[in-house]
């Protein structure tokens, strides 16, 4: 005794009318070609090189503290102005500091007659013409430092107003 199972239908159509095996069929063979495409084809690239380009900015800002020198009984270490150095340098930067008189202040009055002193910048004497370079390592922070004047008592001075341009640089090396 056979016993016979029911017949499968034979039409499953989807509603968009294809018969359902033709589409099972036909989107393997397409994922074939779309997958087989790229072993077919050469392999290919290509690169963008990417650039940037940072400035070197190197800036000082000197800030005068108005401090008031006595010339006849004489001062040390008094804080006549602070520094802000910034320089974003790789290579580090200098800070130069130089007076416009060689160390003097020289009188208003009279005009040759000179009063020697000596500047510091962050501790660090000037030489006796008045002049001062220090090498820093580059940084994108900035650094606070100071100006500092010594000066010797003079009771002989004459009389008049004493004066000395002090001038702060920055450059990177």
């Amino acid at each position: 005794m056979s016993q016979r199972l029911p017949a499968a239908p034979r039409d499953h159509t989807p509603a968009h009318g294809a018969p359902a095996h033709r589409v099972c069929l036909a989107l393997t063979i397409t994922a074939t070609l779309v997958l087989g495409c790229s072993a077919w084809a050469g392999n290919s690239s290509g690169t963008i090189q990417l650039s940037a380009t940072v400035p070197t900015v190197c800036t000082v800002a000197v800030t005068s503290s108005n401090a008031t020198l006595d010339l006849v009984n004489g001062q040390n270490a008094v804080t006549v102005g602070s520094v802000t150095e910034q320089c974003n340098a790789g290579n580090g930067y200098t800070v130069s500091v130089a007076s416009a008189n060689s160390g003097t202040l020289k009188s208003s009055a009279t005009g040759s007659t000179a009063v020697a002193y000596n500047l510091s910048y962050d501790n660090t004497a000037a030489a006796k013409n008045g002049t001062l370079t220090t090498d820093r390592a580059g940084s994108t922070q900035s650094r606070q430092g100071t100006l500092a004047v010594s000066l010797p008592g003079n009771s002989q001075a004459a009389a008049g107003v004493y004066q000395d341009t002090v001038t702060v640089s920055i450059a990177a090396k």
